[in-house]
This record gives structure tokens, sequence and C-alpha cells, in this order.
């Protein structure tokens, strides 16, 4: 598995490719909780390259998510290949994991609040 990283202004990107395997989950918080510690509370996650998630992988999203709203952040992602949509959609997450075609149309909506009684895209 590979990550990268890059942060400003409070908003990050993490960009994965590969399996994400609980053998791979301490690597994903270790860089999920250096964001965090570095100040970002919103995250966009490009998982477009992700070939496989586990129950670890999707814990790692979970625990983001839940760090991002108590610092009033949030999180998106973009592109998530096929495995991974499937299994958010599978466990009934896709109201708490809004997806994005792109990675600056993922941080715009981060960025700009949504109007009133609207609903982010679906892709």
């Amino acid at each position: 598995m590979k990550i990268r990283t890059e942060s400003k202004d409070g908003l990050a990107t993490v960009t994965v490719e590969g399996e994400v395997d609980s053998a791979e989950r301490e690597k994903v918080g270790k860089a999920i909780r250096g964001l965090l510690d570095g100040g970002a509370s919103r995250f966009v996650f490009d998982f477009e390259r992700v070939t496989f998630v586990g129950s670890a992988g999707i814990s790692c999203l979970i625990e983001a998510r839940k760090e991002a709203l108590s610092r009033r952040g949030g999180i998106a992602l973009v592109r998530p290949a096929p495995v991974l949509r499937k299994v958010i959609h599978d466990l009934g997450f896709e109201a708490h994991f809004p997806v994005y075609a792109s990675v600056e149309e993922a941080r715009s909506a981060l960025t700009d609040p949504p109007p009133s009684g609207s609903s982010p895209p679906r892709r």
C-alpha cells in the first residue's frame, strides 16, 4: 500500500493506492493522526486506486470522520474504487461519506458551506 498526504489551511488530502487491510491499518491511522495533530479538520480521501478495503480500512475512515466532525470539519471521498463503493453501500454508510468526481470538487465542498437543505452530490 502507498499513502500520500498533503495539508494546507486545515484541509488534508490523503491519496491511497493498493490494499487497505489490517496489516496497513497502523500506517493509515498514523498518517491521519499526523494530519490531525497538524491542525487538519477536513479530509479528502482519494481512493481511486484502492484494490481492497477490509474492516480495518473502514474503521480508519469512521475514526477520521468522528475526529473531523469533533473539530467542526468533515470528510469526502473521491472516486472510490468499486470495491470500496460496494463496502460503503453494503454497510449503509453512504450518507456519512459523500463522494465526489474530483479532488478539486471535494475540496470545494469541504471549504464552502452547502446551501441550506441541500445534500452533497453522489458520483
